[in-house]
């Protein structure tokens, strides 16, 4: 059912207006005789619907329909003036009705709105549910592999998130730690975030679990799934316990870092084209030695292009410095301080992209 507020300064209005939408099967939640008192009601009962008279006496309803801030109600103004009109649906009213209100005219409206509601609703649900789903396809802890600590987090910057990450167990002393990124934002990215990461483990759970040829079979099944403009970029590393070593591949994604015990910094950067824009595309292979408090940490661009309020850029060397200085931490805490650090440089603005990071630790 439709929660409604009535906004009129005379009262007679006000009851004959709440008679006829409890007739339309609205729950008239308040009334309000000033343009002030509407805001407060507004603020405390987040109504759907807001039936608001113009002409009142201090704030105006045009004052009052400007001063509503997000999530807004919608607006149907209720006036004996026509003039009114362009302005009114210059302040996204939903519908301009002429006193005194006519029974029928009223319930189409009353429909239409409570249509476009129970539409929103729905795919708000959908929009949740869609958020769970992606959630539980990442991992819900790290590889047991001996010698090798994990962690990672994705947070989505507007609910279904085009970045994944996701640890590869492939065989007793190596595992696979992967991070993508998907052009754009949003269910269409998310959806291809999710079929990268099934393909991946379908190809790591058979193949011989070298990062560039994983990489390249990815690449070749990809191909022709997205649209032209779409493209994904990918890193994948494989850390070995036995021999001490870290492969990896990257395609078109930023740089990871290699932060040593002694805080030394090296950037492991790209080693082939994103993901999806040609089905012949090669990938090379890099190898480095890895030891004792070794730290892998590869992020997505949404937290090193992450800004603050005067568009500065967060970048690798703030990046390189938030590590560093918890680097002898678990894991799971080093993940926990970065993404805090690149909120706090945000200075509390929301994300304007997906900010998804892994960290691994030699123990």
């Amino acid at each position: 059912m439709i929660r409604a507020l009535v906004v009129d300064d005379e009262e007679p209005a006000r009851e004959r207006l709440g008679r006829l939408l409890s007739g339309c099967g609205v729950d008239v939640v308040a009334q309000a005789a000033d343009g002030q008192e509407a805001l407060s009601r507004i603020d405390e009962l987040a109504p759907d619907l807001v039936f608001l008279d113009i002409q009142m006496p201090g704030l105006s309803g045009l004052d009052v329909a400007a001063s509503l801030r997000p999530p807004r109600p919608r607006v149907v103004f209720c006036t004996a003036f026509d003039r009114f009109a362009i302005d009114a649906f210059e302040h996204h009213a939903v519908d301009y009705l002429l006193k005194p209100v006519n029974r029928d005219r009223l319930a189409r409206t009353v429909t239409r709105v409570s249509d476009e509601i129970q539409e929103q609703r729905r795919l708000a649900r959908e929009q949740d549910e869609a958020v769970r789903t992606q959630a539980r396809l990442l991992p819900t802890s790290a590889p047991s592999v001996p010698g090798l600590d994990c962690a990672g987090a994705c947070r989505p910057a507007h609910g279904v998130s085009g970045d994944y990450y996701d640890f590869l167990t492939l065989g007793p002393t190596r595992v696979g730690v992967a991070l993508g990124d998907v052009s754009g934002k949003g269910t269409f990215a998310g959806l291809l975030g999710a079929a990268l990461q099934a393909r991946l483990q379908t190809l790591a759970s058979r193949g011989s679990g070298e990062p560039a040829r994983l990489l390249e079979e990815l690449n070749r099944l990809t191909v022709g799934t997205m649209e032209g403009n779409r493209f994904a970029t990918l890193y994948l590393a494989v850390y070995d316990g036995q021999h001490q070593t870290l492969a990896y591949a990257s395609a078109g994604h930023p740089p990871a870092l290699l932060v040593r015990p002694d805080r030394s910094v090296h950037e492991l950067g790209g080693t082939g084209p994103a993901i999806g824009w040609s089905a012949t595309a090669t990938f090379d292979q890099r190898v480095v030695a890895v030891g004792p408090g070794d730290l892998l940490v590869i992020s997505s661009d949404g937290i090193t292009e992450a800004s603050d309020p005067t568009g500065r850029l967060y970048g690798l060397e703030a990046l390189s410095q938030a590590v560093g200085s918890v680097a002898d931490r678990p894991s799971s805490d080093v993940v926990s301080y970065v993404l805090a650090d690149v909120e706090r440089f945000g200075g509390g603005q929301p994300a304007e992209d997906d900010r998804t990071l892994v960290v691994a630790k030699v123990l």
